[in-house]
């Protein structure tokens, strides 16, 4: 089979690797689409990835073999993949941090999404599986593991009805994080970016308002305010690797308010961060983080896609063979897209 093999920045080539072959309780996938996110991208400009491994993680497909004692799946079964699955069982997990389980973080999908085939390991099987409906292509289908980063996210935020939340970034993501709130029941959700292109496609999408950051007049901050009784924005998502972005969410969260850091920084170089600690100790601002999803946040965002309460089919707007994945990451840094596809 071929799959995207990376060596280095600027060297990832589409080539023939060995099928993987499955054992006891797993299942091997034809991979039928793979979503281009940034932590992929990242991962191989800054050289976080190990050479000779296989990218890619939002995926899809059809059933192709089953090992023995595999009952949940049939060959031609057509599925979401979950790349992670907690165990259930450790302190984290107990804890409502599955995330942080050791079992979460190891690979559970060989050699990686973008590839013909996948081997998915026996935990992934039983939990992180889920088998589509026709309304659900294989394309929107890669959309459901962004989206259950973003129901993690908006979960930690407490995000309820009548809250007004503001979301900086207008990527995916960003665009993500604006529609689980607002089925959360968010009353008011603002986002703010930079590229009219993406904006767009977030009013498209339902955001209540959108707002071009690099020329806001008044001011990025008085409009948030007009937009928020004066008060601020309950909630602040950054959904981007910015540690500047991160700093302004405090001049636009209200007293009393929650920032959340969703953008990854793990590999996008920032400079240091320099925050007004008084806001968060005074005006009681809390500072949270939000990485990953657990299995049941997978579900939830499997569930608002197939509902239509988050809108991804209006979100794809470029596709590509595998072959083509330079043209992939051309266009995804000129920023004129929102979600790539790649396809075998």
């Amino acid at each position: 089979m071929k799959a995207l093999v990376y060596y280095d920045a600027e060297d990832i080539r589409y080539e023939e690797v060995e099928k993987p072959k499955i054992g006891a309780g797993e299942a091997l996938i034809e991979v039928k689409a793979a979503g281009l996110c940034s932590t992929d991208v990242w991962k191989a400009i800054y050289r976080r990835s190990k050479p000779g491994s296989v990218l890619g993680h939002e995926v899809s497909g059809v059933v192709a073999e089953v090992g023995s004692g595999v009952k949940s799946l049939e060959v031609g079964d057509r599925v979401a993949v979950y790349h992670r699955a907690e165990c259930g069982l450790c302190y984290y997990c107990k804890h409502g941090q599955e995330p942080l389980c050791r079992q979460y973080r190891r690979q559970s999908i060989f050699p990686g999404a973008f590839s013909e085939y996948i081997r998915v390991l026996p935990e992934i099987v039983e939990n992180s599986i889920i088998k589509l409906p026709k309304e659900i292509t294989h394309e929107m289908a890669t959309m459901i593991e962004p989206t259950g980063c973003s129901v993690r996210a908006v979960l930690k935020c407490g995000i309820k009805p009548g809250d007004r939340v503001l979301v900086i970034g207008d990527g995916p993501l960003g665009l993500l994080n604006a529609q689980v709130s607002k089925a959360s029941g968010a009353s008011t959700v603002i986002l703010s970016g930079h590229h009219d292109y993406r904006l767009e496609i977030a009013k498209k999408v339902g955001v209540d308002y959108t707002l071009n950051s690099s020329r806001e007049s008044p001011s990025l901050e008085e409009t948030v305010k007009d937009l928020t009784d004066g008060l601020g924005a309950d909630v602040v998502i950054v959904a981007v690797a910015s540690t500047e972005a991160v700093r302004e969410a405090l001049r636009f969260v209200r007293e009393g308010g929650k920032i959340c850091l969703f953008g990854d920084f793990r590999d996008v170089p920032q400079p240091n961060l320099s925050l007004d600690l008084k806001r968060i100790l005074r005006d009681d601002v809390q500072l949270i983080g939000s990485w990953g999803c657990s299995t049941e946040n997978y579900r939830v965002a499997f569930n608002m896609v197939k509902s239509g309460l988050v809108k991804v089919k209006e979100m794809i707007t470029h596709r590509y063979p595998m072959e083509k994945f330079k043209e992939a990451l051309q266009t995804f840094f000129s920023k004129e897209c929102m979600k790539i596809i790649l396809n075998p």
